[in-house]
């Protein structure tokens, strides 16, 4: 398929770009002007213009989308130019949308109020046909903006931390499982449908003392919030998501389960 990829710079993209142009697609990337350039065709856009995404995004077999979110008035403009350029349209929103407690691709969403506006996105995705992506945590060759920022935390203070009470739960996927996901989702996915990206779920708290060395403390959550503002909310939401339809329905077969061996052995690069 000849597929565009929105986002292809980052951690995600850059492994989804990689994967599907290695099981045999055609892969071109959004480029904004002076953004990087990559061992693809690239086609001029920019997600806060959304005139040049619909522009971009006519003509393709499928459009996956896996840039950053920009709040609620660019990204759900966004979405409408991409749905009126008439591309099936992947779309990545996260496990975040649907709140806290158990949940499987059904659930309706219940979003965090940091990420309220991406239930809205989802339903003009998938109206217009399109299937919606919603990956956990993602981790893996030392990246992971999440594990970078907790790993940073951790050089600070000389120990793992996690906000809030012990035994939050989140949903965690490795990003080579993830890039696995995508090709599934563009190459066998239905429209109108919900794919969840999840290997497992994992403690918080033991993610902290994987990162700390063996030990974490609590971070209050008013401190949290008065560092990372509303997005420390996040970090206790206490999620049990199931993938197994995903799993079920597009063979998807997540291959690192072990995601607190795995930081122990390969831990992120901290953020800055």
């Amino acid at each position: 398929m000849n597929v565009l990829i929105i986002g292809a710079t980052g951690f995600v993209g850059s492994a989804v770009a990689a994967a599907l142009a290695e099981a045999g697609h055609d892969v071109a990337v959004l480029r904004r002007p002076g953004g990087r350039e990559l061992p693809y065709r690239s086609v001029p856009g920019d997600l806060t213009d959304p005139a040049s995404l619909k522009r971009a995004a006519a003509g393709f077999d499928r459009v996956v989308h896996i840039g950053a979110p920009l709040g609620e008035e660019l990204d759900l403009a966004g979405v409408d130019a991409l749905v009126d350029a008439g591309s099936p349209l992947v779309y990545t929103t996260g496990a975040a949308v649907l709140g806290g407690g158990t949940a499987d691709e059904d659930t309706e969403p219940r979003p965090h109020p940091f990420v309220s506006w991406r239930a809205e996105v989802e339903r003009r995705v998938r109206a217009a046909g399109g299937r919606v992506v919603r990956p956990g945590m993602v981790y893996g060759g030392g990246g992971g903006a999440v594990p970078a920022l907790l790993a940073a935390k951790a050089a600070e203070r000389g120990t793992g931390v996690y906000i809030g009470e012990p035994g939050v739960r989140w949903p965690v996927v490795h990003v080579a499982d993830l890039a696995a996901l995508y090709v599934a989702v563009v190459e066998r996915a239905g429209p109108g449908t919900v794919w969840h990206g999840t290997g497992e779920t994992a403690r918080l708290d033991e993610i902290a003392r994987a990162l700390g060395g063996g030990t974490a403390v609590p971070w209050p959550l008013e401190e949290a919030t008065a560092e990372l503002g509303p997005l420390a909310g996040l970090f206790v939401l206490d999620q049990d998501i199931s993938s197994d339809r995903t799993r079920r329905l597009l063979d998807w077969t997540p291959k690192h389960t072990a995601i607190v061996d795995h930081l122990k052995a390969e831990p992120p690069v901290p953020a800055r």
